[in-house]
C-alpha cells in the first residue's frame, strides 16, 4: 500500500514540475531544460563538439531572413532525422556554421526542452525539441539554436551566421 501510495505522490509531483517547466514564458527567458547530458570519463570531460567534430558537414547555401529562426523554440531547425539519424544531422549542421566573419564557432548540448506534438515522433506524437549553446567569437553572449529531429524542412543558415564554404 505505501509503494502504491509513494508512486502516486511521485507521478504528481512529476506532472506538476513537466507543467511548470511547459508554461509560457516571458520571451527574454529561455525555455525549462527538461534533460540535459554531459560526460566525464576519467576526469576528462567529453564535450558534444568532440562527438559531434567527427561527423562531417552538410551543404548550407541558404539565409534564413527570420532572426527568430533557429534561436526561438517557436521557429527551431526542422533537421528531421529521428533517433536513426537525428543527432548525426544536428552535428553536421552545426560543424557547417560560422561565425559572421566566417570564424569558427563552439558548441555544447544544453538538453532538451519544449514539448510539442509530432505524428513522426515514436512517443505517441509527442516529442522535444534538442538545445545546444553557441559560442561565437565576434558575440558577446552564447545563444542557443533549437532542433526538431522528428520534422523535416529545409534548412538554413541562421541570421548572424554564415556557413562554411
Amino acid at each position: 500500500m505505501r509503494n502504491r501510495q509513494f508512486i502516486m505522490v511521485a507521478g504528481t509531483i512529476g506532472l506538476c514540475v513537466l507543467l511548470v517547466s511547459c508554461s509560457e514564458v516571458p520571451k527574454s527567458t529561455p525555455p525549462a531544460v527538461l534533460a540535459s547530458s554531459s560526460s566525464n570519463a576519467g576526469g576528462v570531460v567529453i564535450t558534444d563538439e568532440m562527438i559531434g567534430r567527427q561527423r562531417g558537414e552538410m551543404k548550407l547555401s541558404r539565409a534564413s531572413t527570420d532572426p527568430g529562426y533557429a534561436f526561438s523554440e517557436r521557429l527551431p531547425v526542422l533537421i528531421g532525422g529521428g533517433f536513426g539519424s537525428g543527432s548525426d544531422r544536428t552535428y553536421k549542421y552545426l560543424n557547417s556554421l560560422r561565425g559572421p566573419n566566417g570564424e569558427a564557432i563552439k558548441y555544447d548540448r544544453v538538453g532538451t526542452c519544449c514539448p510539442f506534438k509530432s505524428a513522426k515522433s515514436p512517443f505517441g506524437g509527442e516529442a522535444l525539441l534538442e538545445v545546444y549553446q553557441l559560442t561565437i567569437p565576434a558575440v558577446a553572449a552564447p545563444k542557443r539554436i533549437y532542433f526538431n529531429w522528428y520534422d523535416t524542412a529545409d534548412v538554413f543558415i541562421p541570421v548572424g551566421l554564415s556557413a562554411r564554404q
